[in-house]
């Protein structure tokens, strides 16, 4: 038995990878005797009549408009996230919604530029708004030209931004909220084989086992353990490790004995 809070406090890492594989095995129906943490694989289960290593890694879509990777640019909008909700101080409760430019790095020195101004923009325009209203903050006159709903002209809204939606929507405190924008792509060969290159290089330094399993996760994990007892007050939608699903001529060669793409929480497909 896992101690979860100690785990989740302790060691976060090992907590993401055994969610993961908790959804992963429901997912194939795996009815397994025992399960021990490990560094290489990740855990070792009993089946019984054999061991099998789990490595669990993750996907990782490719951003052929920045030289930062998704996840590093995903972590970059978090933390400007939880600043610009410490700066605001709006006139009523609101949620912020944040719409992102898909694949658009976070560039801090136009953040420490415009943060303050576009932070005092946001409480003036809450003292105006009405119950349940919603109302943008857009760069320019043609943006988001579909929507009626009322409009304010920000021209130094950062370039990692499409437009701003702040929303009256009755609680009793703010929270940022977010999306990005873009479509999820295949998982394809190609991107499978440059997980597959650096995972073989390490597959002779793991744990001796009947078998060793790679499964590589695609989308959010539902964790087994959550802190929050009340709201989060910051709530953002991660497309960093997302893919529609899996294009690609199966089954493939691996060293591995068998390699699952894992479109979590609940389709497994297995590659090899």
């Amino acid at each position: 038995m896992f101690d979860l809070h100690n785990l989740y406090l302790e060691n976060p890492k090992k907590h993401d990878e055994l969610s993961a594989f908790h959804w992963f095995a429901k997912s194939i129906r795996l009815e397994y005797e025992s399960l021990v943490p490990t560094e290489r694989p990740d855990f070792i289960v009993d089946l019984g009549n054999k061991k099998i290593g789990i490595e669990i890694t993750l996907a990782q879509r490719n951003n052929p408009l920045s030289n930062y990777p998704p996840q590093q640019i995903e972590a970059a909008q978090t933390k400007f996230s939880i600043s610009l909700l410490q700066s605001i101080k709006p006139n009523i409760p609101l949620n912020v919604g944040l719409v992102f430019e898909d694949g658009v790095a976070v560039d801090m020195k136009q953040v420490h530029k415009t943060q303050e101004t576009l932070a005092l923009y946001i409480n003036e325009i809450s003292g105006n708004m009405t119950t349940h209203s919603v109302e943008l903050i857009i760069r320019s006159e043609g943006d988001v030209c579909r929507s009626k709903h009322r409009k304010h002209i920000f021209p130094a809204l950062p370039a990692f931004l499409q437009y701003i939606q702040l929303f009256n929507d009755g609680y009793e405190e703010s929270v940022v909220t977010g999306a990005r924008g873009g479509f999820l792509d295949s998982f394809t060969e190609a991107d499978l084989f440059s997980i597959l290159e650096k995972k073989h290089r390490t597959l002779t330094g793991y744990q001796k086992c009947d078998e060793q399993w790679l499964v590589i996760v695609s989308g959010l994990v539902p964790p087994l353990f959550m802190e929050h007892t009340s709201r989060p007050n910051v709530l953002l939608a991660s497309i960093a490790t997302s893919f529609a699903g899996v294009d690609a001529k199966l089954p493939l060669k691996s060293d591995f004995d068998r390699v699952y793409f894992f479109n979590s929480p609940t389709y497994a497909t297995r590659i090899t």
